[in-house]
C-alpha cells in the first residue's frame, strides 16, 4: 500500500509538474503572439504611410504634368495665333498690292 501511495503521489507530482510547465509555455507563446500583433500592427502602419506618401508624391507629379501640359497648350494657342495674324497681315498685303483681277495695282 505505501508503495501504491508513493506512485500516485509521483504522478500527481507529474501531472502538477506538466500542467505548471503547460501553463508557462501557453503563457510565453500568448506574449509572443501578442509582441507580434504590435510589430505587425506598426509594420501596417508604416506601410501605410509609406503608400500615402508615395501617392501623394504621384498626385503632385500629376498635377505638375498637368499644368506642364496646359502651357504647353497655351504655348500652342499662342503660336497659331501668332502664325494666324502674320497669314492675315500677308494675305492683306498681297491683296493690296494686287487687286482681285490679278492685275498689278502698285508699281515696282
Amino acid at each position: 500500500m505505501p508503495y501504491t501511495l508513493e506512485i500516485i503521489a509521483i504522478i500527481d507530482m507529474l501531472i502538477i509538474i506538466c500542467t505548471f510547465l503547460v501553463f508557462k509555455m501557453v503563457k510565453t507563446t500568448r506574449k509572443q503572439n501578442e509582441t507580434l500583433q504590435r510589430e505587425l500592427e506598426d509594420f501596417k502602419q508604416d506601410h501605410l504611410r509609406s503608400f500615402a506618401t508615395v501617392l501623394d508624391r504621384v498626385a503632385k507629379q500629376h498635377l505638375t504634368i498637368k499644368e506642364f501640359e496646359k502651357q504647353i497648350e497655351f504655348k500652342n494657342k499662342e503660336v497659331v495665333f501668332q502664325t494666324n495674324a502674320q497669314i492675315n497681315q500677308l494675305e492683306s498685303k498681297i491683296y493690296k498690292d494686287f487687286d482681285m483681277y490679278r492685275q498689278q495695282g502698285r508699281q515696282y
